[in-house]
C-alpha cells in the first residue's frame, strides 16, 4: 500500500485549514502510520515534516520523495493589456494572504497617481473562512480599476495573462508544493515569494524572496 501525502498544513497550522477537515486528517495520518507499506512525498522539506507526524504516531513507514510535475502551459495568442500588470493565482482563502496585496495596493493609492500603479489581477475562485478579505474585494474603491478579480478563467487565458504580466506575485504564509510559482517560472516570467523552505528547494534562486514583513 502506497500512499502519497502531499502535506500536513491541517496539523502544522490549523489557522489555515477550514475546520471540519483537521480532525479528518488526523485520522487518515494515522492510517498511514499503521497501514502504509510506503509513504510517498513531493519534497524533501514536507517528508521531514510529515515523518516527524508519522513517528508521533508509533511508526513511520518507509518513504520517497517524488517530485510533482507540472502540465507545460499554453497561453492563448491575445493582444497585451494596455497597463502593466502582476497576477496573483489561487484560491482567496486565508493561507494564500491575498490581504496582504491588498493592504500594498492600498497603500500605493496613498501616495501614487492612479495611472501610475500597476495593475493587480487575482486570479481564482474565493474559498472559505474568508470573509474579511472578501468584504475589501466588494468595496474598497479601486477595485475594477487598479485591483481585478477574474475567477473562472479557462487554463489558456490564465497561460497568457501569467505569460505577458510583471510577475507573479504569490505571499502565501505556507505552501506544500506551489504549483503557480513553478508554473510562472516555466513560462520565464518573475516570481516574487517569501523565503519558504519548499520554494528554496523546489526554485532555488529563481525567485525574488521577499520577507512578508
Amino acid at each position: 500500500l502506497a500512499v502519497l501525502v502531499h502535506d500536513t498544513i491541517p496539523l502544522d497550522h490549523p489557522e489555515f485549514t477550514r475546520p471540519d477537515t483537521i480532525a479528518r486528517f488526523g485520522e487518515k495520518l494515522a492510517a498511514v502510520a499503521a497501514k502504509a507499506d510506503l509513504v510517498i512525498h513531493s519534497a524533501q522539506t514536507t517528508r521531514a515534516l510529515t515523518e516527524a507526524h508519522l513517528a508521533r504516531l508509533g511508526r513511520t513507514p518507509p518513504g520517497v520523495v517524488a517530485p510533482l510535475g507540472i502540465t507545460p502551459l499554453e497561453p492563448v495568442p491575445e493582444p497585451p493589456r494596455p497597463h502593466p500588470y502582476f497576477v496573483t493565482l489561487g484560491t482567496i482563502e486565508p493561507r494564500k494572504n491575498h490581504g496582504f496585496l491588498l493592504d500594498i495596493w492600498q497603500e500605493m493609492h496613498r501616495s501614487l497617481s492612479p495611472a501610475a500603479i500597476p495593475h493587480l489581477l487575482i486570479l481564482g475562485r474565493r474559498g472559505w473562512s474568508n470573509e474579511a478579505v472578501f468584504q475589501r474585494l466588494d468595496t474598497l474603491p479601486f477595485i475594477g480599476q487598479t485591483v481585478f478579480e477574474l475567477p473562472d478563467l479557462p487554463d489558456g487565458d490564465v497561460a497568457n495573462l501569467l505569460a505577458q504580466s510583471c510577475g507573479l506575485l504569490f505571499p502565501s504564509h505556507v505552501e506544500g508544493y506551489g504549483l503557480p510559482p513553478l508554473e510562472a517560472a516555466s513560462l520565464g516570467v518573475a516570481v516574487i515569494v517569501p523565503p519558504l523552505a519548499i520554494y528554496r528547494e523546489t526554485l532555488g534562486d529563481y525567485p525574488v524572496y521577499a520577507s512578508l514583513d
